[in-house]
């Protein structure tokens, strides 16, 4: 085999594998975004988009019963997202709270949300601080009570010059 041949089935090869591992990641993350939450209670999923170009770290998280049982990461890179999942074995009702600070702004954004018998709701998410005003956060709920699905955005806020 000479070096040509094997430069050749080299760049054919590596698009191949590549592809191959965004496959097997996009399938992964289906797995542990469906079937994977208990159906003796209340659950919550909240996908949380991070569309800012800063990197945000947990300040904080609760739960009012039950558990995470995917709690959010310690950091959240610049426009990634993640899913947090909580359950509570009870059909009492359930509110997940997700903190993360928003370096060098001294600024809080928080994820709230609420699942009960009544509806399902957002309602406590915020953005809180001196430069709170630099962003944007808004959430939508998909699916309600009992298995809440909501999605939850932090974006700049694009009208304002600093």
């Amino acid at each position: 085999m000479n070096a040509k041949t094997v430069t050749a089935k080299t760049l054919i090869a590596t698009p191949l594998i590549g592809l191959a591992v965004i496959g097997a990641g996009i399938g992964a993350a289906g797995i542990a975004s469906a079937g994977t939450l208990p159906d003796n209670g209340n659950t919550i999923a909240m996908t949380i988009y991070n569309n800012t170009d800063q990197t945000m770290t947990l300040t904080g998280d609760y739960t009012s019963a039950g558990d995470f049982i995917a709690a959010p990461q310690q950091t959240l890179a610049p426009h990634s997202s993640e899913i947090v999942t909580a359950s509570a074995a009870n059909w009492d009702g359930l509110t997940a709270v997700v903190n993360y600070g928003v370096p060098d702004t001294n600024t809080i954004v928080t994820f709230q949300a609420n699942n009960d018998g009544q509806g399902a709701t957002t309602d406590g998410t915020q953005v809180d601080g001196y430069f709170a005003h630099r962003y944007d956060v808004s959430s939508n709920v998909d699916t309600a009570f009992p298995n809440m699905n909501a999605s939850f955005t932090i974006a700049p806020n694009g009208g304002l010059v600093y």
